[in-house]
């Protein structure tokens, strides 16, 4: 049990602020609710976000006090409900039927991928299985030992998951099923312990009471959410409501063995619950559990449970929807365990009467026969490893679909602040390095930055005051509005000026990934080195460097001018070697916002030039650099020393910098 558990932890600690990437903006939602309370503003039900449980958040709450605004302070109390799920459902298996399927129960959950999944995202769902297979297990108990602190425990702890995640709300369906079932199948067991279970009703509500009187007095706020996703709305189902209803059934169905949850954040899209081996025991699993469940209370309870739990998922929209359905776990995980019980057994029973009288390589085929029922969970655990550690990760959408490009723009900014979490780490510097002018629509759209970035240490675009020249400035902008109003006229002169193109995001709906900020920072000017070329209209590159990349390289160069230009130039770069060229870019500086008409006398401007499908060999490349008028494509020229017209381009030697 405990090689189990660990293994356990080990799919689901490691690295569990980065993997998946990003942050998403229902978890960082989170966070700025735990921030919120950090400044004393403490609530019972929070309204943002369409209204969420409570519990989650505070439970963030405490990870933000200790460990900072990190992705990984509202992930962590996910990672450890997660663990503490597969203990509780070891529990519970072990109590409704005995150690070795509590073993099984216990390996099969450890590695779903769905449930390794919930347990390293900040999403408050991950606490709904941790208290059902905790009220659960009690419940058990109390059958058992008939002890009443079991049944005040059960109730209590039910009445806490719904302070969890709002399927909760169908569980007083699945309870009434099995009381029903109970009644029909053990009613002499009922008689025997009604006063228990009326004992654990009355702990329930009791716990429940506060939620109770809160939802009646705010309706709109407890329940806005179910009615904006369920299928009885037109909206949903666009008046085909029974086809809707039919088609939501067979998907459902089949999420454990064919088709699972497309949402990225949810999983790996499409795919089921269990790939083919472990569907195969759960197959086995449920018809035992169907075949033994009228005298079997424990296969019953699993089964009704299971059943459902399927349903807040069935009746909304995108089903199936692993978050939805995540009161579905544990109990959908003892199935494949009870699979694996019966497989175990069944291959005991087929060849132990014979183990004496069989040959050697008959032995040998009866122990790989004895060995089928971990040899398919081997399987289940390759496959899980494999496709959440190396495809899901990997994925380009698992990147934007958790909102990776705003999380790196905030760790970008924090980096150049000197404060707070640059991407790896905290960083702690007495004051900020930098002065950050943002986008307000930057700071609205995307949850993540306000969260990593708090809000004493930006400044909203636009300004109306002067920047100083004594200071490094950020300015964060939606690379599609008018620079030439909002931000250029407020740089600081004379300044080092360079262009950072920001992160990439793509949401659910877009056909293709886009830029979503880029960044002007500017800071006191340093020494720069003698000229390399002077061109006509005054501009000089003082320098070029050539940084090597896994897919190229960036050719950087520094200009200035010395006079006022009349004129926007594109900037050319031609890569050679021996002579010949083998790579080109030609554009506007800094990436098209710093327009040459623009620069002005004293400051220093960095440009930038991706080159594509190359690997720079310094001993025979050569640098070709120019600008010319993309109106008349007409050329500025190299001057000579004595003002001469030399050429229409400078080549120099490449120079290699540090990435």
């Amino acid at each position: 049990m405990l090689a189990l558990l660990l293994l356990g932890v080990a799919l689901r600690l490691p690295d569990i602020g980065n993997t998946p990437p990003g942050l998403y903006h229902d978890e960082a939602q989170h966070g700025m609710d735990a921030v919120a309370v950090l400044n004393g503003d403490l609530s019972f039900y929070f309204e943002a976000n369409n209204g969420r449980e409570p519990l989650f958040i505070y439970l963030v709450t405490a990870a933000v006090a200790v460990l900072g605004r990190t992705p990984m302070a509202i992930r962590l109390p996910a990672c450890f409900a997660g663990i503490l799920t597969l203990a509780a459902t070891y529990d519970l298996a072990r109590t409704l039927w005995d150690r070795k399927t509590g073993r099984w129960a216990l390996a099969i959950l450890a590695v779903t991928f769905w449930h390794i999944q919930l347990s390293r995202v900040g999403f408050r769902a991950v606490l709904l299985p941790l208290f059902t297979a905790l009220s659960m297990s009690q419940l058990a108990k109390g059958v058992r030992y008939e002890h009443r602190r079991h049944w005040l425990a059960a109730g209590a702890l039910y009445g806490a998951s719904w302070y969890t995640y709002m399927a909760a709300r169908f569980t007083p369906i699945a309870i009434g099923c099995v009381l029903i079932y109970a009644v029909c199948y053990h009613r002499a067991r009922v008689r025997m312990l009604w006063r228990s279970i009326l004992l654990a009703m009355v702990a329930a509500l009791i716990v429940l009471l506060p939620l109770g009187i809160y939802t009646l007095a705010h309706p709109d706020i407890v329940l806005a959410r179910t009615g904006q996703v369920s299928i009885f709305s037109e909206e949903i189902h666009h008046g085909r409501f029974w086809a809707t209803f039919g088609s939501h059934i067979l998907k459902t169905a089949g999420m454990f063995t064919v088709q699972g949850d497309r949402i990225w954040r949810h999983n790996l899209a499409w795919r089921p619950v269990w790939d083919p081996a472990l569907g195969l025991a759960f197959a086995i699993g449920l018809g035992v559990a169907l075949a033994t469940c009228r005298r079997d209370t424990g296969a019953a309870l699993i089964v009704i449970w299971t059943a459902i739990m399927t349903l807040p998922t069935l009746l909304a929209e995108d089903a199936p929807h692993f978050l939805r359905g995540a009161g579905v776990l544990p109990t959908a995980a003892l199935l494949p365990a009870l699979g694996l019980r019966w497989l175990s057994a069944w291959v005991a029973d087929l060849t132990g009467p014979m183990r004496h009288a069989l040959s050697g390589r008959a032995q040998r085929g009866r122990a790989l026969l004895s060995a089928l029922p971990l040899l398919l969970w081997a399987v289940g655990l390759t496959g899980t490893v494999y496709d959440y550690f190396v495809r899901y990760q990997a994925a380009p959408l698992t990147f934007h679909w958790f909102e990776g490009g705003p999380v790196d723009l905030a760790g970008q900014i924090n980096g150049l602040r000197g404060q707070g979490w640059d991407g790896s780490r905290m960083l702690a510097a007495e004051t900020s390095q930098a002065d950050v002018y943002i986008d307000p629509d930057l700071w609205a759209e995307w949850t993540a930055v306000p969260y990593l970035l708090p809000e004493s240490a930006v400044n909203t675009l636009p300004i109306d005051r002067p920047v100083s020249t004594d200071q490094r400035s950020v300015f964060v902008a939606w690379p599609y509005r008018n620079w030439g109003t909002d931000i250029l006229p407020y740089l600081p002169h004379p300044s080092y000026i360079q262009v950072l193109s920001g992160p990439a995001a793509q949401g659910d709906l877009d056909p293709e990934p886009f830029t979503i900020a880029t960044l002007i920072q500017t800071e006191p000017r340093p020494a720069v080195p003698d000229p390399t070329a002077h061109f006509e209209q005054g501009i000089i590159l003082r320098a070029a460097l050539v940084r090597a990349e896994s897919t190229g390289a960036t050719v950087k160069l520094w200009w200035e001018t010395g006079a006022p230009i009349t004129k926007d130039f594109t900037v050319f770069v031609h890569y050679q070697r021996d002579g010949v060229r083998i790579a080109q870019h030609d554009g506007p500086p800094g990436y098209g916002h710093l327009p040459t008409t623009t620069w002005q006398i004293g400051d220093l401007i960095l440009d930038q030039h991706p080159l594509t499908n190359m690997t720079p060999d310094p001993d025979r490349d050569t640098l070709r650099i120019g600008l010319y008028d993309p109106a008349t494509g007409q050329g500025l020229s190299v001057l000579n020393d004595d003002g001469t017209l030399r050429s229409d381009a400078v080549v120099i030697p490449v120079v290699l910098t540090e990435p």
